[in-house]
């Protein structure tokens, strides 16, 4: 086996996925605290104690609240960027603490990671592909417009982890402060369920086997608007009618499929 993935926990309430390489296991971000991480870890089969390391995306409490507890309790070690870890504040055993910078790829646990660049209103957001074995993943979540950068490093993934966060009318008539609407729907703030679709009927490339849409708002998203946007932008372009891309949702309170290649 290649590589697999399991979205562990998605949405504003916490992020996590679990990236396994074999028996080799790596969590991308831990929003969840560090006691609901280890409880969906073990609800999906996985004993805590066999997760080898963290990687943080960036410094935003969704994506980090439970890193250090995590990572503590289990004395593994973290790998973010310097401007996550400074904006986080958090206590990390300085030993424990490995620096990354976008652009440099890494290894961990047999995994060849690649940070990139994404456009968010935090310090040094990053995404990642993963590669081991010939297989290619991607986890793409909190970024306000999908840039050129993305679309290139999307391509040849078998599989995909994409943010589907907003329906557009939805966030315009719902409870959020204006200030907030603006700030989700800016450059730097969040995809939209139309953004998403766009990429997928024109910049996607139609090989993944799999696109997650993930970090869905529970008040400005619903599950079939999010699934139905996508689902028409690739029907909508003829030669990929035939691809065997298959749709899943990430849900917040539930350990979402594994993806397996």
């Amino acid at each position: 086996m290649g590589l697999s993935f399991t979205m562990i926990g998605s949405g504003s309430s916490g992020n996590a996925l679990l990236v396994s390489g074999g028996d080799r296991h790596v969590l991308v971000d831990v929003g969840l605290s560090g006691r609901e991480a280890a409880r969906r870890l073990r609800e999906h089969g996985l004993e805590p104690e066999r997760v080898s390391a963290v990687v943080v995306s960036h410094e935003h409490g969704d994506h980090c609240r439970g890193v250090a507890p995590f990572a503590g309790d289990l004395d593994i070690p973290v790998f973010l960027t310097d401007g996550a870890f400074e904006a986080s504040g958090m206590k990390l055993d300085p030993a424990k603490r490995q620096r990354i910078r976008s652009g440099v790829p890494f290894e961990v646990c047999g995994m060849l990671f690649t940070p990139f660049a994404v456009p968010h209103d935090s310090v040094d957001p990053i995404a990642f592909s993963i590669e081991r074995d010939g297989v290619k993943i991607a986890v793409v979540l909190d970024l306000g417009y999908i840039s050129n950068l993305v679309v290139e490093r999307l391509k040849g993934c078998d599989g995909i982890v994409l943010e589907s966060n907003h329906d557009v009318d939805m966030l315009r008539v719902g409870p959020y402060p204006w200030a907030l609407k603006q700030r989700v729907m800016s450059r730097r703030g969040h995809l939209s369920n139309d953004t998403v679709a766009s990429y997928l009927g024109s910049g996607f490339d139609g090989r993944a086997r799999h696109v997650v849409l993930a970090h869905l708002s529970r008040k400005n998203n619903l599950p079939e608007l999010a699934r139905g946007a996508a689902r028409r932008a690739l029907e909508g372009r003829s030669y990929l009618r035939n691809s065997q891309t298959k749709l899943e949702l990430a849900g917040a309170d539930r350990v979402g499929p594994t993806c397996r290649y």
